[in-house]
């Protein structure tokens, strides 16, 4: 498979070859037949496909993630390059030149994680820093924490995903603790650290995250509060009522039950984590809708349907020019 084409590269014309799997959904076209709309990628970008008049039965055999053999042709669709498909078929990882698939993250990981341990060694609460400190001693917990995604959809999907969210929470606490200068904020940044800190648990899998049986069971709030709970308990000499805000910020970041939270934050430090981890996990998700292909397009920009954020999404045009503009001088 060394005579892959990437994605970057596609041009009209017929197209033979594997692609993987970002996205796949089951639609009815204006006449009433189904068909699939997919989402394919490569290290390089993303393209839509189309396979008409087919439902939505094979979709439990191409998982997200997964690398699918395409046969078809390419197509301009309001100017934008789309995949009719003839045919398609699973293929195998070991299969596959994975290279080929393997995005480097936009950041360095090793920076990232230098710059939070810095943030964390410099709370000025003696008892949550070493709350902090024994988690960052935690070889099996460090080990997961800086390599995996931070959920299996929603935000930073990916490998590192997880420290490059708490590196962005932790970094905009900070500076949000400058402003709110009354609240804690120690309690803030450790619980900014720890919000997400039952993933390492929960996920499994790097650039195609799935749920662990233990995951699926328990959540990633309960496993938090578990590990927490044993944590508190080597340290053994941790405040109680400390552990106590500090499970409570943890057991309420998503803000409600709806959301999977069983308490609504009840302190001004909880509202605080809950809105910058929130902020941080829909702007990520904006961000990376802007690879996807469009469903329509003008002069203004491009729109889709996110199925992420639950609303259509507005994208600038990907070759936006300013003399576009009448009124840009």
């Amino acid at each position: 498979m060394d005579d892959h084409v990437f994605v970057a590269d596609l041009k009209p014309g017929t197209i033979f070859g594997v692609y993987q799997l970002a996205e796949a959904r089951a639609l009815k076209a204006r006449n009433g037949k189904p068909y699939l709309a997919l989402t394919l990628k490569d290290s390089t970008g993303s393209i839509g496909a189309k396979r008409w008049d087919s439902d939505g039965n094979v979709l439990s055999e191409i998982p997200a993630g997964c690398f699918i053999e395409v046969e078809g042709n390419i197509e301009l669709y309001k100017e934008q390059p789309q995949i009719i498909l003839k045919a398609l078929r699973r293929v195998e990882a070991t299969e596959v030149n994975l290279a080929h698939f393997e995005k480097p993250p936009a950041f360095d990981p090793v920076q990232l994680r230098a710059e939070l341990l810095a943030i964390l060694e410099s709370l000025p609460d003696a008892d949550y820093k070493r709350v902090a400190a024994a988690y960052l001693a935690d070889e099996a917990f460090m080990g997961r924490f800086e390599i995996g995604p931070a959920a299996r959809m929603m935000h930073h999907p990916y490998k590192f995903g997880l420290l490059e969210h708490v590196h962005s929470v932790v970094t905009l606490g900070a500076r949000l603790c400058e402003h709110y200068f009354w609240v804690d904020r120690s309690l803030v940044l450790l619980g900014l650290f720890l919000h997400d800190s039952g993933k390492v648990v929960e996920l499994i899998g790097e650039d195609t995250p799935s749920y662990s049986v233990e995951g699926e069971l328990l959540g990633h709030i309960t496993t938090g509060i578990n590990m927490l709970d044993r944590k508190l308990k080597e340290l053994g000499d941790i405040p109680h009522h400390k552990g106590i805000l500090l499970k409570h910020i943890i057991l309420s970041h998503h803000e409600n039950a709806e959301y999977g939270s069983p308490k609504e934050p009840m302190l001004a430090e909880a509202q605080i984590v809950h809105a910058i981890e929130a902020l941080d996990a829909k702007m990520n998700a904006f961000y990376r809708e802007r690879e996807l292909p469009p469903e329509r397009s003008d002069l203004t920009g491009e729109m889709r349907y996110s199925k992420l954020l639950k609303r259509h999404v507005y994208t600038p045009p990907k070759n936006a020019e300013k003399s576009a503009d009448p009124d840009a001088s």
